[in-house]
């Protein structure tokens, strides 16, 4: 078979021999690119899916704590500099404050939230006066046992209760102050105080406390220690409402002890804590472990 020169110049290109072309085409046919069965797709999007119902529950728990994280650690500083602020302002620190009163029984749907709740110098006041509350209640107004409404602010775990109790005990010395009895699916306790700030924190306490100091010369009963308690809820009623607690077989020391410590992995929303002095400290082995973790 002859080949025919089509074109001119450089333009020109050649037509194949039968045989040439016959040896083209099987070339073409063999390096041909296979596309995925309909079988093949399905399956794969099938192992997709299974992967990400695995993994997505542990990241979106791993995005949360991380928030919760956050979250706790600016409480503990813009509450410890709302005392300073009040020092240079008022000059008075929590150790100068003076026991107040509690919000009386309220209605639950919050109609007369806040009311009764105050005392010259008091904790309330302190915060009151230098951070930003948009609404002040009290645990009262949560209850539920209004018209039978529902409980609105339940709290589903108590945490390492026996440590941060222990810690109140090793932490007073006359007043015989500790931290409200939680209660597993129960309210929070009646007869307490709440402040709601800007950010969506809740701090949950007794105001009826003053006087929260460290050890020294002109603290009760020969100079003990007379610490306050409270908590703090990082994302006020929303869930899980669980107070922190140490990952399982993790403690080190005795419960209760300052340097009694434990890792946490996942960290939640309520969170332990003392105040003194000038000071807003984490109340328990789990909560020091989410405020120092790296």
């Amino acid at each position: 078979m002859f080949k025919k020169t089509i074109g001119m110049g450089k333009s020109a290109f050649n037509s194949f021999t039968l045989a040439e072309g016959a040896t083209h085409v099987e070339k073409f046919s063999k390096s041909r690119l296979h596309a995925f069965t309909l079988a093949e797709v399905l399956i794969t999007l099938g192992i997709i899916g299974v992967v990400a119902a695995m993994t997505m529950p542990t990241l979106i728990n791993s995005t949360q704590g991380a928030q919760y994280k956050t979250a706790y650690k600016k409480a503990l500083s813009v509450m410890s500099q709302a005392v300073v602020m009040n020092i240079a302002l008022d000059d008075y620190d929590l150790s100068q404050t003076i026991g107040g009163t509690n919000p009386t029984a309220e209605s639950a749907e919050g109609k007369k939230d806040g009311k009764a709740v105050g005392g010259v110098q008091s904790m309330y006041e302190l915060f009151k006066n230098r951070m930003n509350v948009v609404k002040v209640a009290g645990t009262m107004d949560f209850q539920g046992t209004v018209a039978g409404n529902t409980d609105t602010y339940t709290i589903i775990s108590v945490g390492d209760k026996a440590d941060y109790t222990a810690f109140a005990t090793n932490h007073v010395t006359a007043s015989g102050r500790t931290f409200p009895a939680l209660t597993a699916g129960k309210p929070l306790p009646t007869g307490l105080t709440m402040l709601f700030y800007n950010d969506g924190i809740t701090f949950v306490f007794d105001n009826s406390q003053g006087a929260c100091a460290a050890a020294t010369s002109t603290t009760a009963a020969g100079g003990g220690d007379e610490y306050c308690f409270g908590f703090i809820d990082v994302n006020g009623q929303k869930a899980p409402n669980r107070v922190i607690q140490c990952d399982t077989g993790s403690t080190n020391g005795t419960a209760g002890d300052d340097n009694y410590s434990c890792v946490v992995s996942n960290p939640t929303d309520i969170y332990p804590i003392a105040l003194y002095d000038q000071s807003i400290v984490p109340a328990s082995a789990a909560a020091r472990a989410v405020l120092y973790a790296k």
